[in-house]
């Protein structure tokens, strides 16, 4: 632990994610012969099995959202992380804030420590939070939402006695389980229904992280502290690009193949804007890439990949 930095380098990380799918996929051992980063942009190569070569270049969107405040608390619950023994990167949901100090950061390893383990390997780190109902008005039968449940004010509407206020602030990211998700919708209208609800009803809800177990090695978080807005997705093309345009001369470095990783920041991985920037892109500033993926919420996305048997090292498996 003592040739470590903080805060991680979030690319590193992605380099780590991209070679546990990468082996397994095609069945082949692998050894990292090279890995230089700025902080934005990884280049490196791949030695993969003990034959050919993979240039890898792994670009990290997530950098210019980065404040000082939001730096140093990774910094401090990665070291937290790391004092565990764990090795995990943790994706924290859009606009997050991470702890910094005590007890958070004990509260936030023992969560870490009860993560549940989802179908697709991610963890999933529930933490315990609050939600507070009120009353706003007697007429009509919708609730108003502020916070991570905002998207999903629909499924209360004409199932509540009245008008209500929801502030749902300390929920970011709703639990896997979709009947973990429709019991709090549950929870919520029967809170509306107690005969003290204009004073406020408190309501418990799960905070739910995701997590990849990365084996061994430094711990990362990976997020930023910028909200979703109006003006994010172009600014995210335009990040992308010239990111893109940086890591053109590592196009010149003989290899046998060529991947690109892409990070990216989305509190779900069903919505993360990656995959669709890149679409709205002139191809040629990544046609010299023979693998392309996108990782958002510990999910790799693989965006383009030549069909199997294509390249030199391939081999079906099973």
């Amino acid at each position: 632990m003592t040739d470590f930095t903080y805060p991680a380098d979030p690319a590193e990380a992605g380099l780590r994610l991209f070679l546990g799918w990468f082996g397994p996929h095609y069945a082949r051992s692998t050894t990292v012969t090279k890995a230089e980063s700025d902080g934005s942009i990884l280049r490196g190569e791949i030695a993969v099995g003990r034959q050919w070569t993979l240039a890898i270049t792994v670009l990290n969107t997530l950098a210019p959202d980065a404040t000082l405040e939001w730096e140093a608390a990774r910094a401090a619950l990665e070291r937290r992380l790391d004092a565990e023994g764990r090795s995990v990167a943790v994706w924290a949901p859009r606009g997050a804030m991470l702890p910094a100090a005590e007890p958070g950061l004990s509260q936030f390893a023992h969560s870490l420590s009860e993560a549940k383990q989802l179908d697709d390997g991610r963890l999933e780190i529930r933490r315990p939070v609050t939600l507070y109902l009120r009353r706003a008005g007697t007429t009509g039968s919708v609730i108003t939402v502020l916070g991570g449940l905002a998207a999903h004010w629909a499924q209360f509407t004409n199932r509540v006695p009245g008008t209500f206020m929801l502030n749902s602030a300390e929920l970011l990211r709703l639990p896997a389980a979709q009947e973990e998700r429709d019991e709090l919708a549950e929870r919520v209208v029967l809170a509306a229904g107690q005969p003290d609800i204009d004073e406020s009803q408190m309501v418990r809800a799960v905070d739910a992280w995701s997590a990849n177990d990365l084996g061994a090695g430094q711990s990362c978080v990976l997020g930023t502290p910028s909200a979703e807005n109006e003006d994010w997705s172009a600014s995210l093309r335009r990040n992308l690009r010239r990111l893109l345009k940086e890591a053109t001369p590592h196009l010149s470095t003989p290899a046998d193949a060529r991947a690109l990783v892409i990070l990216g920041a989305s509190t779900y991985a069903e919505e993360e804007k990656l995959s669709l920037s890149l679409r709205g892109m002139d191809p040629t500033l990544f046609a010299a890439y023979d693998i392309m993926v996108v990782v958002a919420d510990g999910v790799l996305k693989t965006v383009m990949q030549p069909q199997r048997q294509t390249l030199p090292w391939d081999a079906p498996i099973g």
